[in-house]
């Protein structure tokens, strides 16, 4: 039996837009001065970032890397249930599976879409399932409410089996490739959560622990998985979408590449929130 990653009841796949000023090259190129690559992400992750009362600026988490609290998208859809913490040993990717073709509103209306499938009937589940979600533009977004805190549990289609913090890509990558800010911001987001709670990501790093139950390993099973990880091996399913699966190990490489970058910088993990609270 095999699943979709789903974000929406009914999919489209589009090609993802690649072309053209996106909003974080506008914003970006704007800002020519010093820390301009930092000053300018931050910059861009306000455009359209509106929580009903105003902007909600984007926290600095790691150099480079911005993320737009859940404000930002979904000030008035709070969780529908407790969120629990969570024990965090490895990373998962997964896809939405949605349209490559955002609504207006962009990536922040799509969540807002999840957020409403994935509390009804049909999933149950007391808020979007996914911790971080990225989009084409590669702004980067919490999901599930308190992600940026710190680690909470989250849900998947076809079970999860806990033990995992869940980085989304806003779209179907079963033949279109994301695009190059999405996969920068994906590495990021991934090198990041690594670093914060202390998961290996040395080359053939791989991490044991007892599944919670998913339809591809039943509650009690011990499963030995990389530490960076796609849904499909996880559960029975097509997430993330083979350009996204296929490509793990240059992944894996990359995160580990920016960990390493990131430890010759000059900034204190406590200022960068590198740290577990």
């Amino acid at each position: 039996m095999t699943s979709v990653c789903d974000s929406h009841s009914g999919h489209g796949a589009g090609q993802a837009d690649d072309s053209g000023s996106s909003r974080r090259d506008v914003i970006a190129a704007a800002t020519g001065l010093f820390g301009a690559a930092l000053i300018g992400a931050a910059a861009a992750r306000r455009v359209g970032a509106t929580g009903g009362s105003g902007a909600v600026l984007p926290v600095q988490v790691a150099p480079g890397l911005f993320v737009l609290p859940r404000d930002s998208w979904g000030a008035d859809l709070p969780p529908r249930g407790r969120i629990a913490p969570e024990t965090v040993q490895f990373l998962l990717v997964h896809h939405t599976a949605s349209s490559n073709t955002y609504p207006d509103g962009g990536g922040a209306e799509v969540l807002r879409q999840t957020y409403a499938y994935h509390t009804s009937a049909a999933k149950g589940w007391p808020d979007v399932c996914y911790e971080f979600f990225v989009d084409h533009d590669g702004l980067v977004y919490e999901g599930r409410a308190g992600a940026l805190a710190g680690p909470v549990m989250a849900d998947a289609t076809g079970g999860s089996q806990g033990f995992a913090q869940l980085v989304c890509l806003i779209g179907d990558f079963s033949t279109v490739e994301p695009t190059a800010a999405m996969r920068e911001s994906l590495i990021k987001v991934l090198a990041w959560l690594a670093e914060r709670y202390g998961v290996d990501t040395a080359p053939g790093a791989t991490t044991t622990f007892v599944s919670r139950g998913s339809q591809r390993y039943p509650a009690g099973t011990s499963v030995t998985t990389a530490t960076i990880a796609g849904h499909r091996d996880m559960s029975y399913t097509v997430c993330p979408g083979d350009t996204v699966y296929f490509t793990l190990e240059q992944l894996r490489t990359d995160v580990h590449a920016q960990r390493t970058a990131w430890h010759g910088a000059l900034w204190q993990a406590e200022r960068l929130g590198l740290t577990a609270p």
